[in-house]
Formats: C-alpha cells, sequence, structure tokens
C-alpha cells in the first residue's frame, strides 16, 4: 500500500531560480507520453526521491503570470498558502543579489510557521561565491545552505538535509479497507455544492470505527451500509475568494487529496466542457494511480433532449480517448440528480482498483490470444504473466525482447486486459521482464 508522500514546496521571490531548481532535483524524466492534444507537458510539480525516501516537489514559480503587476501579491498569497499546506519549506534566494525587501517580507511569514524549513541560496556556482552567503542570515531562518541549480554544486547536500527533516511516514494511511473518496475538480465547478448536498443526505457517523484512522477535515458517512471517508471535505466547504483563484492552491489541495484516496471523483463544468484544466486534474489523478469517476456537474442548466448525454459522452469520449476506461455519469447538486449514483460508481471502481487475477487466468488469456494469432509479433514472444500488484493493478509479462516492446503495442495489450477483465474506472501499470 502507497503512503502520503510529503509535500516540499520551494518558495521565494521571482527570479531566483525556483524551476531551475526543480528541475534539477528531478532531473531528467522520461517523455511523457500522451494521446491527448492541447494539454500543457509542464510540470509544476512531480515527485522526487533522495536514498529511498520519496516526495513531491512543487515548484510555485510556474504559477506566477510574466509581467504582473500584481506580482508581489501572488507571491505573498502563493508563501501564505505554502506554510499552511505544504509538510515542508525550501525558502529559496538569490545570492548574486543579496537580501531585497520580499526576501525579508517572505522570510516574516516562513519564520513564524512551525513547518520544516531550509533556507537555500541559489547561483553559488563556486567557492568564491560563498563569500556571499552570511548575509542572509538576516532572515533569520536557520543556516543558508549555498546551492547553483545551474551546475549542480551542493545539491546532494540539500538533498540529504531535506530527507532529514522530512516528516516521518504517516502509517495510519495504510489500512484501506475503507473506501476513501475525494471531490476534485477546478474552482466553481460546484465541489462544495456536490459535498454539501451528499453529506445533507447522508447519515453522518461521529464515532470511528475501530482500527481506522482519518484525518480531522475527513468525514465519515454511511452509504447503503457501507462506510466511506469523503477526504478534505473541510477544505471543500471552506469558502474563500483570495484562494479558489490562487491556482497553486487548488493544485496543492488536489495533490494532497489524491495521494490519501482511493478513488477521485473529478467534477466537471456541463456548462463549459471538457477543459484543459480538467484533463490536467484526471492525468494526475491517473499519475498517483487512483481510481476516477468522472462527474459532469450543473446537468440542470445544459438545455438537453433525449441523445444530449450520450452526445457529450461520445465528445468527452474522443478528448481523452486513451483513458477511454473512465466512467461518465451526469449529475447535479442543486436538483440532487445522481449523487447517490456516483458514490455507488466509485466502490465499482474501488472494487476494479483491488481486483487480482490468478496467474491461472492470466495465462489461458495469453494463451487464448496466441490462438487468434493477435499476438504473435515477429521481433519478440510474450511467453506468460502474472499479477504483481493492486491498486492499482499491475502486471508483469515476461518475454524474450523487452526492449523491443512499443507504446502501441502496450496499449494493445492492455485495451486486450480490460475487454477481457473488468477494470473500469482504474488504471492498469504493466511491466516486462526478460526470460
Amino acid at each position: 500500500m502507497r503512503l502520503r508522500k510529503p509535500v516540499v514546496v520551494i518558495i521565494g521571490r521571482p527570479n531566483v531560480g525556483k524551476s531551475s531548481l526543480f528541475n534539477r532535483i528531478i532531473g531528467k524524466r522520461k517523455a511523457i507520453v500522451d494521446d491527448i492534444p492541447g494539454v500543457t507537458r509542464d510540470r509544476n510539480f512531480d515527485e522526487a526521491q533522495w536514498k529511498g525516501r520519496h516526495f513531491i516537489l512543487v515548484d510555485t514559480g510556474g504559477y506566477l503570470p510574466q509581467g504582473s503587476d500584481k506580482m508581489e501579491v501572488l507571491v505573498k498569497e502563493q508563501v501564505e498558502v505554502a506554510t499552511e499546506e505544504a509538510d515542508m519549506l525550501l525558502l529559496l534566494v538569490d545570492a548574486s543579489a543579496g537580501v531585497l525587501g520580499l526576501d525579508l517580507e517572505i522570510a516574516n511569514v516562513v519564520r513564524k510557521s512551525e513547518k520544516k524549513k531550509l533556507l537555500v541560496v541559489n547561483k553559488v556556482d563556486t567557492e568564491h561565491q560563498e563569500v556571499q552567503v552570511p548575509q542572509f542570515y538576516r532572515l533569520g531562518v536557520g543556516d543558508p545552505v549555498p546551492v547553483s541549480a545551474t551546475t549542480g554544486r551542493n545539491i546532494r547536500e540539500l538533498l540529504e538535509l531535506i530527507v532529514q527533516q522530512l516528516p516521518p511516514h504517516d502509517k495510519r494511511e495504510q489500512r484501506q479497507e475503507v473506501l476513501k473518496i475525494a471531490v476534485v475538480g477546478r474552482p466553481n465547478v460546484g465541489k462544495s455544492s456536490f459535498v454539501n448536498t451528499l453529506l445533507g443526505e447522508e447519515r453522518l457517523i461521529v464515532d470511528e470505527q475501530p482500527g481506522t484512522t482519518r484525518d480531522s477535515t475527513d468525514t465519515i458517512f454511511s452509504h447503503s451500509g457501507r462506510r466511506v471517508v469523503l477526504i478534505d471535505t473541510a477544505g471543500l466547504r471552506r469558502r474563500s475568494k483570495v484562494r479558489d483563484r490562487i491556482e497553486f492552491y487548488c493544485t496543492l489541495r488536489t495533490i494532497q487529496s489524491l495521494q490519501r484516496c482511493n478513488v477521485a471523483i473529478l467534477l466537471i463544468d456541463a456548462t463549459d466542457g471538457l477543459t484543459s484544466q480538467d484533463i490536467n486534474i484526471l492525468q494526475q489523478a491517473i499519475r498517483f494511480g487512483k481510481g476516477v469517476v468522472l462527474a459532469v456537474n450543473k446537468w440542470d442548466l445544459v438545455e438537453k433532449d433525449l441523445n444530449t448525454a450520450e452526445q457529450v459522452t461520445q465528445y468527452i469520449r474522443r478528448k481523452i480517448a486513451s483513458l477511454s476506461y473512465i466512467p461518465i455519469l451526469f449529475t447535479s447538486a442543486l436538483t440532487r440528480h445522481r449523487i447517490h449514483k456516483s458514490i455507488d460508481l466509485a466502490f465499482e471502481v474501488y472494487h476494479n482498483w483491488n481486483r487480482r487475477i490468478s496467474t491461472s487466468q492470466l495465462n489461458r488469456f495469453l494463451q487464448e490470444l496466441r490462438k487468434t494469432g493477435l499476438l504473435q509479433h515477429r521481433d519478440f514472444k510474450l511467453l506468460y504473466a502474472t499479477q504483481n500488484s493492486i491498486q492499482p493493478p499491475g502486471f508483469l509479462f515476461f518475454t524474450n525482447r523487452p526492449d523491443l516492446i512499443k507504446q502501441n503495442y502496450r496499449r494493445y495489450l492492455e485495451n486486450r486486459l480490460r475487454k477481457e477483465f473488468n477494470f473500469t474506472g482504474t488504471p492498469i501499470r504493466l511491466s516486462f521482464r526478460q526470460k
């Protein structure tokens, strides 16, 4: 079972090298294979690891519009959010520029936070430039750590300090017998109304089930006699015009919620269609290996006839062709239309997310494909397979030449597995090993 990974946020004024440090720590990544057009491939967050300790690294620089006359206000808002929501803060400053007024203001906020923190002085490319480092003691955020994001100087030492201060693994998250749902989506798609409608209709459970620990912001309720944990209901129900307009805040909350849930209900606005931001959130859930239900909310506002739902479904399927396994339903928090159905569907996805296929079933499946000739390939052979994980399901295929298996063949094999076994709503992972 995956544990929630700590979230480390790089903060600081513009032009101190936040994105450069982010890219240096993340390192070179494999190209992102993506069938969905019009979706940015820029990553403002990614998973990092050092000596076996994994964490989520967030670059706040990607959320600041260039040339904005409100830049300082936006920076301060980001710092406020980060000090509340992150597990650890990296305050980044620029050695070549020295201590500036905005550095001091940010440091004042960071200093008051009880979160783990490191003061990182960037652009110290050589030992001679370390003479510029001591001035940053005036910020009062501990010992400055000199690095160069450009050359990689002292990055290993920085990573050592980060993992030393990361909070311990939250072993409470290991127990997953209860379905945990996160309601996610971009601002103003109706998440608060959806949750309030759901919790207004369901029977709330005040006492916790023995052996099940939840966050104080979660809500446990009973649906058709089954317990459900709704992740971060406090965050969804807390209204703030300032926070709603900060994309960084929305992304950070989504990261936190997706890590802790089993199934995400992604709400989109029926009047807007499927936007690139919706698709980005959907991809985040898949990257975290979570089950997904896509709810087209505010369906009551759409003029429709008998064919409208099918037409909208086909429109969505075309935009996310590689994610056609995700179930779609139409909801309205206002009229309470199909709110309960979304939870029923989440249970179905949760079951598929935990599904195990026996080795004998898998190899019968391969044998049947061989009879049809569909597995034949002149350059490699699939010999046998086994399931090596659940949550989400993962399958290991043994072959004589794993290096020759291309992405299109992987997708073909995944589609055949989905056709044979029910994996509606859940990603599946395929890996190949030489035999």
